[in-house]
């Protein structure tokens, strides 16, 4: 019945607010305006409070959403002092071995320094097409942080609620529940100073949902001190970020149920938390070669390690063989991960060296080929940091 009622909802004209409608059907408006870029949407709000009214409903916004998502796109994020440059080229698919270059371009900038000064920020990729924006460290001269999330696709930045703490250090961690559509931070602060003396034991949680803030501070039966260059990432609901124990200096990967705000705790072999996390169909994957994080001269493989069940903390490993065409693309480049694909490809790009043209390598793990992409239209050397996000979705919500 309630569906039989929201189609029929959806399939009345739609009124202006005088004595005029448009006639047609809802239904057809929304198909027409999903297949348009998103500038084009960002006009088109402008036209009139008509569209403006359509094109913020939650229903179109979802079906663009999801049009978005059957279109994945390559997103560089590049940082230039306090400015962040965005780019999109085509997420390359079905490539042969000697595949076209893709033309990256660049269509947003934004400034930071209101929030960051001289760039000294971190971002990460969250679900829906958005990122998460943080101080690297909230040190003992900064007494808070905002946390930011940024939509690329819109240019919107939402500063959320300051992040205090009495301690010496904090980081912030950007988590999204898919079940309940909530973004979280996570809030994990530090006691002590100096190496043998860095312990988590504060945490809070801001939760946004529907345009509100709320923040709940919790505390945790173990000490951990963190690993400054490990990167959180969230997968179907579970952030997963790695940290030490204190008091055994075992290595732990975290898991933090994102909807129900619990902690599980996962002992995991020193050499594995120098893994890249990457999403392995829905489930947490570590890409390393043999024991390091990167591809050397010397690498023959590429092993693959998948948590496949948080309760029982159990691992399976997957090794891929580099294909003998190899060292003929590759050369003597030392690679680094940057992720999987859909489709299962392993994503490289060039660690030292020249970067200019900037390339990445996609390693097809079910053909055992590897194919090298030029990506045209942005130059490397230019920026501090490039941020490089395989299949990301377009969003036109505005927050």
């Amino acid at each position: 019945m309630k569906t039989t009622q929201r189609r029929n909802e959806r399939s009345k004209t739609l009124e202006n607010g005088r004595d005029h409608s448009l006639p047609i059907p809802i239904d057809l408006v929304f198909e027409i305006f999903s297949r348009l870029p998103v500038k084009s949407i960002a006009i088109c709000r402008c036209v009139s409070k008509t569209w403006s009214s359509i094109l913020r409903r939650q229903d179109f916004t979802e079906l663009f959403l999801s049009r978005s998502c059957a279109l994945p796109k390559l997103l560089l994020a590049c940082q230039k002092d306090g400015d962040l440059f965005f780019f999109s080229a085509p997420q390359p698919q079905n490539l042969d071995e000697n595949p076209s270059p893709v033309v990256a371009s660049c269509y947003m900038k934004l400034s930071l320094d209101a929030y960051f000064r001289n760039g000294a920020f971190e971002i990460s990729g969250l679900d829906q097409g958005l990122m998460g924006l943080t101080h690297q460290w909230i040190g003992e001269k900064r007494k808070y942080s905002v946390p930011v999330i940024c939509n690329p696709s819109t240019g919107q930045l939402l500063p959320l609620t300051r992040v205090k703490t009495r301690r010496v250090k904090s980081r912030n961690l950007f988590g999204y529940d898919p079940i309940d559509k909530q973004f979280k931070v996570l809030s994990v602060s530090e006691v002590g100073y100096g190496p043998t003396n860095m312990k988590y034991e504060e945490h809070q949680v801001i939760t946004l949902q529907r345009g509100k803030l709320s923040q709940r501070l919790f505390n945790t039966d173990r000490v951990l001190h963190h690993l400054e260059y490990s990167k959180e990432r969230c997968i179907n609901g579970v952030l997963y970020y790695k940290t030490i124990e204190f008091s055994t200096n075992t290595h732990i990967l975290v898991c933090f149920d994102v909807r129900s705000e619990k902690l599980n705790y996962i002992k995991v072999k020193k050499f594995l938390t120098k893994g890249t996390m990457v999403n392995y169909n829905g489930k947490l994957g570590l890409l390393l070669s043999g024991v390091y994080d990167s591809i050397i001269e010397s690498s023959t493989s590429v092993n693959l390690w998948v948590l496949e069940d948080i309760e029982k903390q159990d691992w399976s490993e997957h090794t891929y063989v580099l294909p003998p065409s190899w060292k003929d693309i590759v050369g003597r480049k030392m690679l680094g991960f940057v992720g999987m694909t859909q489709t299962n490809e392993i994503v490289m790009r060039s660690e030292r060296g020249p970067r200019s043209p900037f390339h990445l390598f996609y390693f097809n793990t079910k053909k055992n080929t590897v194919v090298r992409v030029e990506i045209q239209g942005i130059d490397e050397p230019e920026y501090t940091r490039v941020h490089i996000f395989l299949d990301h979705v377009e969003n036109v919500t505005l927050m």
